[in-house]
């Protein structure tokens, strides 16, 4: 399987992640040999649903959005992932066509009202905003204004800015902020990794996609002023 795979699965599953292995179907490529991706860029894949139907799952918006968190991360991937979740959960609960047609209408409308957290206008938000420091940048992302920053939000940062992390890149950016490493970033956190970060791969795509390098720049009082 691809490493992001591998790592997903260890750390969603833990020690029943060979049960989930074991539950995959050849790829039919020579790299991943197994592990069919139920949708592209994202690690989800063929086995999780059907462990999920295993574990009781009995409609496609519940294993969209409860047991793998695609839903949250990309409404057009959740939609585009559909009829493959559809094909799989019809032969592992033993649908008929009409139930799965069923299913699919239901799970369309679910997830296209779905919003997650993040206010359906953020993106524009985000982009349009003009920063005078690190604090506002800060108070932007802090999406349940909580005055911690979570995995969670840097994920759904990435997810609405188009910026495309594995779930192993995302522990990777999340863990580069997190100084102390107690899963939350507050502000002084932020601001030092803002500040003081020179070749991090997340820092360069989200200073270029939101077009705020300069902020980096400025002297730690003016930032909290």
């Amino acid at each position: 399987m691809s490493n992001d795979t591998a790592a997903m699965l260890a750390k969603t599953y833990g020690g029943r992640s060979w049960e989930v292995c074991e539950m995959s179907h050849p790829t039919n490529h020579v790299w991943p040999r197994f592990g069919k991706q139920i949708v592209p860029n994202y690690p989800y894949i063929d086995a999780e649903v059907r462990y999920a139907c295993k574990e009781y799952a009995c409609t496609i918006e519940d294993v969209l959005s409860r047991r793998t968190r695609l839903a949250f991360l990309n409404k057009d991937a959740a939609m585009n992932a559909i009829p493959l979740v559809a094909d799989i959960m019809a032969e592992e609960l033993r649908w008929t066509e009409d139930v799965k047609a069923e299913q699919m209408i239901a799970a369309q409308a679910y997830i296209e009202s779905y919003a997650g957290r993040i206010p359906g206008n953020q993106e524009s938000t985000l982009r349009g905003s003009n920063y005078e420091n690190v604090k506002e940048l800060f108070d932007a992302i802090d999406t349940d204004g909580s005055g911690f920053l979570d995995r969670t939000e840097v994920g759904e940062l990435a997810s609405t800015l188009g910026i495309d992390l594995s779930e192993m890149d995302l522990d990777t950016a999340f863990q580069e902020m997190d100084l102390n490493s107690n899963g939350r970033v507050d502000l002084k956190e932020f601001e030092v990794w803002w500040s003081d970060t020179n070749d991090s791969d997340f820092y360069k795509k989200l200073s270029k996609e939101m077009k705020i390098s300069d902020l980096k720049s400025m002297g730690g009082g003016t930032m909290l002023g």
